[in-house]
């Protein structure tokens, strides 16, 4: 990231935070210059540059400006005020209207020695993936969201990272009033439909894992027939389900405090996703029904019989053998294999 770049969201964000925390959302012009230490024009430049991104203002002679609307968008001083005050992750959060993706950002920040818990969000992705390099549609509307976390694990329970940041986004689901079912892996279903997907990318350094990045996309605040023909069968979105918009920024700060909890142990030796296996089960999709599991180019049918302690799938076939499945895709339908 350059610096002018840097310092232009640097500017906004603590212009925002000047306003929600302002009487009556109102300050001055001067006010906001002195505090910001930019000039007028600075100022006037970055409230048109927020109403173009959504917010809405009035302005009075020898008053200033007003604040009047504020889009539910995920911008770090909207978030913020619902973090936990000992949530480590949020604290930064690199929001912008557009990105090709959250997670390439991420991880380029990453390498330029980016801190434990920043946060990347979009409006909109343009480029956007799933699992299988697959594209994964990214419109206005959605929660768009990358997490870096520095050495959270050992490189052996590299796979807890995506099914414990399944259950954080299950609970922080639940606790906005959206019930929602987790296919394995991690895979976040309302009434049998993806809402959610979450891909994890990291760096290894020896037998610990050095960072990781996990990117999160959620179908929240759009209709349904917003996504693509070839996915509409098995993906829907939160309003579309719900009849109603959830509060993306409350939303957001949920799920990190719920990933903060998740990881904090696992960094520190506890938990993992053995703590958490009954939880998961609880809440499991898979588990209990006859399943297609897609591994490269080949596929295992059977029962999906149970989850182990390190998140392994265990599949009977038709044959009685038992699979153990350490990874693979859980497909909705076998039309799918084609």
């Amino acid at each position: 990231m350059n610096c002018l770049a840097k310092q232009d969201w640097s500017t906004r964000d603590k212009m925002l935070e000047l306003f929600m925390s302002a009487p009556n959302r109102t300050i001055s012009g001067e006010q906001l210059s002195a505090a910001l230490n930019v000039s007028r024009t600075a100022i006037w430049k970055q409230i048109k540059t927020l109403e173009s991104n959504g917010f809405e203002f009035s302005a009075t002679p020898r008053v200033g400006y007003r604040l009047t609307h504020v889009p539910d968008e995920l911008i770090g001083p909207l978030v913020s005020p619902h973090l936990n005050k000992a949530c480590r992750l949020g604290q930064t959060i690199l929001w912008a209207p557009e990105r090709i993706s959250t997670n390439d950002t991420a991880i380029e920040l990453a390498h330029e020695g980016a801190v434990h818990g920043l946060v990347v969000t979009a409006a909109r992705q343009t480029g956007g993936r799933g699992r299988q390099g697959r594209a994964w549609q990214s419109p206005a509307g959605g929660m768009w969201f990358s997490v870096l976390v520095r050495n959270p694990c050992a490189l052996s329970q590299a796979g807890d990272l995506t099914l414990l940041a399944s259950v954080a986004v299950h609970r922080a689901l639940h606790e906005s009033g959206v019930e929602t079912k987790i296919k394995w892996p991690n895979d976040i279903l309302v009434d049998g439909r993806k809402i959610c997907g979450i891909l994890a990318q990291m760096r290894a350094d020896g037998e610990t894992v050095d960072y990781a990045v996990i990117g999160i996309g959620i179908n929240a605040n759009f209709h349904r027939d917003a996504l693509p023909p070839d996915v509409s069968d098995h993906a829907t979105t939160i309003l579309t389900e719900c009849g109603q918009p959830v509060d993306r920024p409350l939303l957001l700060a949920r799920i990190l405090n719920q990933l903060d909890t998740l990881y904090s142990s696992l960094a520190q030796g506890a938990g993992g996703f053995a703590a958490v296996r009954e939880e998961w089960k609880t809440h499991a999709h898979t588990l209990g029904r006859t399943v297609h599991v897609r591994l490269g180019d080949t596929f295992i049918t059977g029962y999906a019989e149970d989850v182990d302690e390190r998140g392994v799938l265990l599949v009977r076939d038709y044959a009685g053998v038992r699979h153990e499945l350490h990874s693979g895709e859980v497909l909705f339908s076998t039309s799918e294999k084609l």
